[in-house]
C-alpha cells in the first residue's frame, strides 16, 4: 500500500483523539461576610492556573474548571474603593470531579495584601447645567454646615463613651484586661492559639477567659478550621 492511500487513515485518526472529550473537575463554592456568614455579591476570586482564573461574583458563588493538582484561591471584597475583606487557601485537586469548597472573608491584618488590577464597571454622569450646579453649590454648603455639627456632637458623645469605657474596663477582672490588651496591640484580632502562648495559662482557663469576654460583649469568637479567632468589638 502507498503511503498516499494512507494519509486518509492517518487524518481520520487524528481528528478522533482531538475529540475525545477531556475530563476535569469541578471546584465551587460560596463567599461569605465573616460578620454574618451573608454571601458576599460582587466579590473578586482568583485561583491560580495556567493561565489564571477570575471571576467577580453575582450572587455570592464561584465555579472554575480545573485538572488535578495543587492550587491557591485568593478571595477580595471591596467597598467604597477599599479592600474591606480578604482571604486566600489552597485546595488540592486529586481526581476528576466535584469540589465544593465554600470560603470565609476577613478583615486583612496589617501585612500587606497584594491586591488584583480590578475594573468595575462605571456610570457615565450627565453634564448640569450652570444654574444646576449653583443649586449643588448652596446645597453642598448646607450639607457641609450640618455635617460639622454632626461631628461635634459624634465627638462629644465618643469622649463621653471612652469614659464610660474606661471606667467600665477598670472593674473587670486583671486576666479580662489582659486580654483586652493584647487584642488592642494585636490591632483587634488574634487566635486562640496564639492567645493562650501569650498568656500562659491553661486551654481550659483561656476558654473560660474568652467565654466571659463573648458574655460580657467586649469580643467575638469565629470558628476557623480547626481554631478560633478572636476579635475585639471595639477598639
Amino acid at each position: 500500500m502507498k503511503y498516499s492511500a494512507l494519509f486518509p487513515v492517518v487524518i481520520i485518526i487524528s481528528l478522533q483523539v482531538l475529540l475525545v472529550p477531556v475530563e476535569g473537575a469541578t471546584i465551587h463554592g460560596a463567599i461569605y461576610n465573616w460578620e454574618n456568614l451573608e454571601p458576599l455579591p460582587k466579590a473578586v476570586v482568583i485561583i491560580n492556573t495556567t493561565p489564571e482564573q477570575r471571576l467577580v461574583t453575582e450572587d455570592g458563588t464561584y465555579s472554575f474548571n480545573l485538572s488535578p493538582g495543587n492550587y491557591q484561591i485568593k478571595a477580595y471584597y471591596y467597598k467604597e474603593g477599599k479592600l474591606k475583606l480578604y482571604a486566600e487557601e489552597n485546595v488540592t485537586i486529586e481526581r476528576e470531579g466535584e469540589y465544593v469548597h465554600d470560603i470565609i472573608l476577613f478583615p486583612p491584618l496589617q501585612i500587606s495584601v497584594e491586591e488584583p488590577k480590578v475594573e468595575f464597571p462605571t456610570v457615565e454622569s450627565p453634564d448640569h447645567t450652570v444654574e444646576v450646579a449653583a443649586v449643588v453649590i448652596t446645597a453642598g454648603t448646607a450639607v457641609l454646615l450640618l455635617l460639622l455639627l454632626f461631628l461635634i456632637k459624634k465627638r462629644t458623645k465618643k469622649v463621653k463613651g471612652l469614659k464610660e469605657k474606661k471606667e467600665s474596663e477598670e472593674e473587670l477582672p486583671d486576666d479580662l484586661i489582659e486580654v483586652i490588651e493584647i487584642l488592642r496591640k494585636e490591632e483587634g484580632r488574634i487566635t486562640q492559639k496564639e492567645l493562650r502562648k501569650r498568656l500562659g495559662y491553661s486551654e481550659a482557663k483561656v476558654s473560660l477567659i474568652v467565654a466571659d469576654l463573648e458574655r460580657r460583649g467586649i469580643v467575638e469568637k469565629v470558628k476557623k478550621g480547626r481554631g478560633n479567632i478572636i476579635f475585639l468589638r471595639e477598639l
